[in-house]
């Protein structure tokens, strides 16, 4: 098994194949219910419920929620989103259920193991043929009669059970490394809020805005005039020079012309910045002066008091979310303006204590980054094989 994930060349003598039509192996069943409860079904599953590249049905709805769906699946089938099929929605149910009109439910015939199935429509090629044969404007969708004439590559019944085999396996060597990960997660947002959330701690609690300077930016208009892309430009900071995974913005789109200064805010590198959405909102470590437009609030140490890197995972962390939900009109706040901001109560124990937790913080971060490539890895290898299998 170590040997097959290390290699992306499988060597499988594919002669006594079988050229098939999908629908030679696979039928689109025609169940449906009038009434659920009566029939014993618990689940309900929405086209929202299928994750895009994900071969599991991790989710329903409860039958006990409101519903006009009544096509039936079971256990074993595979869930196929025929709207918007370049979402590359397939996976394979672990329990009874009905589901929307914007799936098709796929059963495998005699011929075809159904362990295998997930993995035929889980093909890059069978994707490709799904959305050249939709039909429709904004939302195309594609039919069954259409899918029916897909053609492939079958192994016969005894190496499609070994190819199975394979294929499972690699699949939970994935579902571990994620177990895996959920794991850290969980002892990472322990950690934090051990770290975070001193009720009884002898060291300060202090408003954020009595220990830190805290402005909005500003965006000189109109911006086409002020943007330039001459060498003594000002390093323009928009929201689209983040990237999610990040905790530092090193780089920039876009320069404004030094004319503009007066109608921005100048930041430094060091300088933390923070979205004024919530939606978005998390802070960012400058690793460039520059200027930021009137989407960020910028957070600069008065005295010195902070490590800057202790600062970000604070401000990251669920102890500050936690005090953002208390000016949230319906659970949600829309913008953080300065205000909201200053008055953030904030730990802030010894500098040397500081860089204790963040350096503990920051190894459980490389920890989880490690892990999420290692993932990313293996969910191409995977990828890579069933492509070269089916």
């Amino acid at each position: 098994m170590k040997a097959v994930l290390k290699s992306k060349d499988l060597k499988i003598n594919k002669t006594n194949w079988t050229t098939v039509k999908f629908g030679d192996v696979v039928f689109e069943p025609k169940e449906s219910t009038k009434n659920p409860v009566e029939d014993g079904i618990e689940h309900i599953v929405g086209l929202e419920y299928i994750t895009s590249g994900d071969i599991h049905l991790r989710k329903s709805a409860s039958i006990e929620e409101a519903t006009t769906f009544t096509k039936k699946f079971a256990k074993g089938d595979v869930l196929f989103g025929r709207r918007r099929a370049y979402l590359k929605k397939a996976a394979q149910a672990e329990f009874n259920g009905i589901c929307s009109g914007d799936i098709t439910v796929f059963r495998a015939k005699e011929i075809l193991l159904p362990e295998l199935l997930p993995f035929i429509v889980n093909n890059d090629k069978f994707f490709d043929y799904a959305v050249k044969h939709s039909a429709g404007g904004l939302s195309p969708r594609v039919k069954f009669k259409d899918l029916a004439k897909y053609e492939f590559l079958l192994p016969p019944k005894d190496q499609q059970a070994k190819l199975a085999k394979l294929l499972w396996a690699m699949d939970e060597v994935i579902e571990k490394e994620k177990e895996v990960l959920e794991r850290l997660e969980l002892f990472q947002k322990v950690k934090i809020n051990n770290f975070f959330n001193q009720k009884e701690s002898s060291f300060a609690y202090k408003k954020l805005g009595d220990v830190c300077i805290v402005e909005r930016g500003g965006s000189p208009r109109p911006i086409a005039d002020y943007i330039t892309n001459d060498d003594n430009g000002l390093n323009w900071i928009k929201i689209g020079d983040v990237e999610l995974e990040s905790k530092y913005i090193t780089k920039t789109k876009q320069k404004i012309k030094p004319s503009g200064l007066n109608k921005t805010r100048y930041v430094y590198r060091g300088d933390l910045i923070l979205s004024n959405s919530m939606s978005f909102g998390r802070p960012y470590i400058l690793k460039i002066d520059g200027c930021i437009h009137d989407g960020w609030l910028v957070i600069q140490d008065k005295n010195n008091i902070f490590d800057k890197e202790y600062l970000y995972y604070y401000l990251n962390s669920e102890v500050i979310y936690e005090q953002f939900k208390k000016f949230a009109a319906g659970g949600v706040v829309s913008n953080l303006n300065k205000e909201i901001v200053k008055t953030l109560k904030v730990y802030i124990p010894p500098v040397n204590s500081q860089i204790k937790i963040r350096e503990e913080l920051f190894f459980l971060d490389e920890r989880n980054r490690l892990l999420k490539n290692k993932i990313e890895c293996s969910k191409k290898l995977q990828k890579s094989l069933i492509n070269q299998i089916l």
